[in-house]
Parts: C-alpha cells; structure tokens; sequence
C-alpha cells in the first residue's frame, strides 16, 4: 500500500485462500485462520512499554482461534521506549502495515525550531513558518498529537479492508486517536467494531488538565464511541460498568477481559540473583512516580530503613523501569539501599520479577484509583513471588491480590508500610519467606484465555460460529 511501510507478510496461498498458521516459537500447526481483522495501535512493538502489551498478545494468539490480524500503527510514539524483542513474539503471518504520514508537521516543526537560533533573515523566516506550523499543530491535535496521523489513515485503510476482505476492527485506548481512526471506519464500513479500552479515558482520575472546550469535545466523542461500537471492553469489572453509565440501556454491550500475563514468558523457571546482592531484594517493576508513591509510603519506608539500623544493607529496593528525578531523590532521602536499572527489555523485566524475593505494587490513592489493576500485577502473579501492594482499600487490585493469596495488600499509609516491611523481612530473615500466587490461581489470567475470549466476542459479532468455549477470566462479565 502507497505510504505505508510494512513489515510483515500474510500467509496467504494463490487465489487469497488462508494458510495453516503456526504459534510463535513452535511448530506445530494452528486453525487456519478463517477471519481477518484490522486492529488499530498507535503504539505496537517495537514501540516498548507495558500499553503495547495488551495488543501485542492479542495479535499474538488470535490466529489460534481463527482470527488473522492485520495491525495498523506507527514507527514510534514520542516519549515511549523501544524494545525490538517484542517483535520476535509476533507470528510471521501477522502483517504490521506503518503509517506516518500525518506525524511529519511535528518532525519539521522541530527541525525549524533548531534554526531559529541562527540570524538574520533566516531566523526571521524560521520563526514565522513556526508560528503558521504551530497553529496547524493545535488546529489537528484533537484529541491527541495522533489525530492527524488518524485522520491520514481513513482513506487508505478503507482500501486496505476491501482489499484484504477485513471482516471486523479492533481499537484500543490510549491514544483516543485509535478510536477515532475506528469510529470513521465503523461508519464507512458497518464493519463489526470492538472498542477496548486499556484505560478510562474522560473518567479517569488522571484526567482534568484539559481546558473547557476539549473536555465537552472528548466527552462528545466519547459517547459517539460507546454509542457506535458493536461491543466495548473495560479491563476490570468497576472501569466496565463506569463505561456502561453512559449507555444506561446498552449495558449487554460492555464486557470486561482484564489484562494478563503471557505463559511462554515464563516458561524458563530459571532465574538468577542478581549480582552482588545476598539479602532480601524487594523489586519494583515497571513505572515508579507521585501518582504511585505517596508521602505515606516514603515516610513508612523510612521508618522501616531506621529499624533495622546496622541491619539495613541487608535489605535492597531494586526500581526496574521508569522513575522520575524527583522520586529517585524521595528514596535517597529514607536511606534505603536502593538499584536503579532504567527500562529494560521485557524479557529482562521478567527476569528481574523472577528473582526478587518480593514484589512492589504501588497503586494510587487517588479518588478513581480504585478500579485501576495495574498490567504488571498480572505479571506479579505469574512470577510467583510474594506481593506487597499498598492501594486504596476494597480496590480492584486488592481483590485480586486476596482472591490469589498472593502476598500483602495494605492502605497507604505510613504504618501500614512499615509494619508490612517488617513482616515481610522478617519471614525471610527468620528462613520463612512467604509465598506468592499458585500457579492455578494465576491460570484464568493468562493470555491464551482472555485472547480465545476476545476472539468469541468476534466470532458473535461478525455471526461467525463460535470458538470452543475458554475458563472465563475473574471478574470477566457480558
């Protein structure tokens, strides 16, 4: 397709007849896949970062159920990762077509900006074509910077399914751009569309720094997106029936498939320590900032760091991930003996979950923050290793960290913290360490199920017959 780069090919034989697939990294044969779908993704591998975790195992197991994906999406998104090993996961028959075209005003807009700088007469100019090319950058950044790359993807995507006879779409928040992409195509088309939503958008409790005008904007479009999709997911049963208010008299519509972990990443149970570490190592991996870390949550840890007096290097906090300047210099203040990795790939990420003796789960506790599970809990369980969350209490990731036995869930509060630290500690201080999440207790979370659930809401949706019928996931409805 004209403009747009892709880098992977369809198995598909003389005539457009579909191939037998195989699973990633075996070779053993699959269903053939009888169905095409277009799933749109502005961010997807090598894009890093745990957004792109929740399409990227989707595209990796549907063709196990009879869907073949055809995944619309970019090179990159400013400001995330790269992690290429996410693209060795993918099934070879899974086509990534990337379209850019809509993203080059930003990239010339800086280019410009580096030449303002200079002077004379091009400095002049320089800064009057920033000025035009700034107004045009706030005329198409609605809802998001992806808006113009979405609306650059209409025309040659509605080519793109009656080329390659898509029988239905897929898009996933954030960024709204996604869906928006997907609501003009549901209305060109009258393809089936799943709206999934990774995240609340207009009632998420990060939400508000928005001015008037873009607030009524998203909460039209919003509602358009609820109103037009064919089904629409939340990932935890509060963020599904918050998507349901809207739409009082379309409740049977919204669904919930929660995020999970992939079995095949934690195949090796092999883990090692990592190196020059011989005490207790409580692992926090993925995002650590002031919407996670509270002030209580510092001050318990402190408090904790200050009991153990000449005990404290025995105990280590090792930040897997992304940190800000400003947290990094909260820990050094508590005293805590501390190691910090920046992003690592996520098989490396796995690794580091594997071979702590606890793991760290901050939730905020903000007002909303309750119906928020993080994606890495999931991940948390699968590694088999005692949790220690702090979130607001009777929240959806207190429930499952219970329902699994996993570890500690406590309120974040400063004695809280201390007190589970302590306890924690202890047990391995005293060679009785605590476990973590059975690996049947984990199960119903795996990727392969929550994936053979989305590929039945397509099947319906499209008036396909049905794949075999999958352990629901917890806390899964509709």
């Amino acid at each position: 397709m004209p403009g747009a780069q892709v880098l992977r090919s369809n198995a598909v034989g003389p005539g457009g007849q579909n191939v037998v697939a195989t699973n990633a990294g075996t070779n053993q044969p699959q269903p053939v896949a009888k169905r095409r779908l277009l799933m749109i993704a502005a961010a997807f591998p090598p894009t890093g970062g745990s957004g792109v975790q929740r399409p990227a195992k989707f595209a990796k197991y549907l063709p196990d159920f009879g869907w073949l994906p055809t995944v619309w999406t970019m090179d990159r998104l400013d400001g995330l990762p790269e992690d290429t090993t996410l693209l060795d996961d993918l099934p070879r028959d899974v086509t990534i077509h990337r379209w850019n075209r809509g993203r080059k005003t930003r990239r010339m807009q800086r280019l410009i900006k580096k030449s303002t700088g200079k002077d004379g007469w091009f400095k002049r100019i320089a800064a009057a074509i920033d000025w035009r090319l700034e107004a045009r950058m706030a005329k198409n950044s609605w809802p998001d910077d992806c808006a113009a790359w979405a609306r650059a993807g209409e025309r040659p995507l509605t080519r793109l399914i009656q080329e390659e006879s898509i029988d239905a779409i897929y898009s996933t928040y954030s960024p709204a751009s996604n869906h928006l992409l997907a609501l003009s195509l549901k209305k060109e088309t009258g393809l089936p569309w799943i709206a999934d939503f990774r995240d609340l958008w207009t009632d998420d409790f990060r939400y508000g720094k928005r001015q008037a005008k873009d607030r009524q904007k998203d909460a039209r479009l919003q509602k358009a997106i609820l109103e037009t999709a064919d089904v629409v997911i939340g990932v935890t049963s509060r963020q599904t029936a918050i998507l349901a208010e809207h739409l009082p008299r379309q409740e049977e519509k919204f669904v919930t498939i929660t995020n999970g972990f992939d079995p095949a990443d934690f195949a090796d149970h092999t883990a090692p320590r990592p190196a020059q570490h011989d005490g207790f190592v409580l692992s926090h991996v993925g995002r650590l900032d002031q919407h996670r870390a509270n002030a209580s949550w510092f001050e318990g840890l402190a408090r904790f760091v200050s009991d153990l007096g000449d005990q404290r290097s025995t105990f280590h906090l090792r930040i897997v991930g992304h940190a800000d300047a400003k947290t990094l210099e909260r820990l050094k203040r508590t005293g805590v003996w501390y190691a910090f990795t920046g992003y690592e790939s996520h098989v490396q990420a796995v690794r580091e979950m594997r071979s702590a003796d606890a793991l760290l789960l901050l939730v905020s506790d903000q007002p909303g923050a309750d119906s928020v599970i993080p994606g890495k809990l999931f991940e948390y369980l699968a590694a088999q290793r005692p949790i220690l969350m702090t979130g607001p209490p009777s929240g959806e990731s207190q429930r499952v960290v219970q329902s699994c036995d996993a570890g500690l869930s406590i309120e974040p509060s400063a004695q809280a913290v201390t007190g589970a630290l302590h306890k924690m500690y202890g047990a391995w201080k005293d060679n009785t360490p605590m476990t973590g999440c059975a690996e049947s207790s984990a199960a119903p979370f795996s990727r392969v199920a929550l994936t053979q659930r989305l590929a039945q809401l397509l099947d319906t949706s499209a008036g396909a017959q049905p794949t075999a019928a999958c352990e629901e996931p917890v806390g899964a409805t509709g």
